[in-house]
């Protein structure tokens, strides 16, 4: 999961060692600090495991 301000460069992903819930809460924060809106990708994609 990645998040991203659309008006300044704050970012957040579990690529950074974050669980989701931590990039979640970190986006929160840093919306409820600045009023800045955020966005997300879900990165990678989900893998689908065919039996």
């Amino acid at each position: 999961m990645y998040k991203y301000c659309l008006e300044c460069e704050w970012q957040a992903s579990t690529d950074s060692g974050y669980s989701e819930s931590e990039v979640s809460k970190e986006a929160i924060e840093h919306f409820v600090e600045t009023g800045h809106t955020v966005d997300s990708l879900r990165l990678p994609p989900p893998v689908i495991i065919e039996n």
